[in-house]
């Protein structure tokens, strides 16, 4: 079952992130709210930090300036596995970092797989999976790990259009029955409407929120992109997106003219 939206699980305040001895700014001054077992989107330009605020919230990083609260069991979605490990001794690896049983290990493991729509599977090695299974293995070892938020960056850039589509349904059967925080960073707009509850829509660099779109029409209809409410919350972040591009090239203009 879902979480109720109201807690803030994570608290993020005034955070600003530079590299190269304070001569870069990936962002400035972020604001940003994250309630427990929301699924939040996070969109925005090219270079505008948004993998550096997935680094700051899975504690990969620390802010420059600013603080996060509340995300100390984060886990950064990653996405290779071990080609020498089954599928189901993919999913065990951090449970084995935890030193849980044996036992326990391997059920827990088939329970996540089995979740993700890889019951049968378990034997398998990564090199017998199509790239969607490969990914579904990996987001059943994060869960079966069991951490409070997952962290996904870009987790569908590489698959056809069909296994996207076939992954976001998945993934969001999966987050209805676990009700765990999710932040998932896109460059696609209709995938962040699919997903997301709320779109956290950022300004070119440095990164801040500029506008948070909630999005409130029934994802699980068979094709929602045919609802006209998708099409309008479409509209509305790709209106914010391309003010953020226009700007940002306003910018490039003056600083080269």
């Amino acid at each position: 079952m879902i979480q109720a939206r109201h807690t803030i699980k994570i608290s993020i305040r005034n955070v600003t992130k530079t590299f190269q001895a304070g001569a870069f700014a990936a962002l400035s001054g972020l604001d940003l709210d994250i309630h427990e077992g929301e699924f939040l989107a996070i969109v925005g330009p090219s270079g505008c930090g948004k993998s550096t605020l997935l680094d700051l919230i899975a504690g990969l990083s620390t802010p420059t300036s600013g603080e996060i609260d509340g995300a100390p069991g984060a886990d950064f979605q990653q996405y290779a596995l071990f080609p020498w490990r089954t599928a189901q001794a993919n999913v065990e690896f951090g449970l084995e970092v935890r030193a849980v049983p044996g036992g326990e290990r391997a059920r827990r493991a088939r329970e996540h797989l089995a979740l993700v729509g890889l019951g049968g599977c378990e034997g398998r090695y990564p090199y017998e999976l199509s790239d969607g299974m490969r990914l579904r293995v990996a987001i059943a070892r994060s869960l079966a790990f069991d951490q409070d938020v997952l962290l996904m960056d870009e987790p569908f850039a590489a698959l056809d259009a069909r296994t996207r589509r076939s992954l976001q349904d998945d993934l969001l059967r999966v987050w209805r029955h676990t009700g765990k925080t999710v932040v998932l960073v896109t460059h696609g707009i209709d995938e962040a409407v699919r997903l997301g509850q709320r779109v956290a829509v950022m300004t070119s660099g440095p990164g801040r929120i500029k506008e948070i779109v909630d999005v409130t029409f029934d994802a699980r209809a068979s094709d929602p992109r045919a609802d006209p409410a998708f099409r309008e919350y479409r509209h509305r972040i790709w209106s914010l997106l391309r003010d953020e591009t226009a700007a940002r090239e306003r910018k490039v203009a003056i600083a080269h003219g």
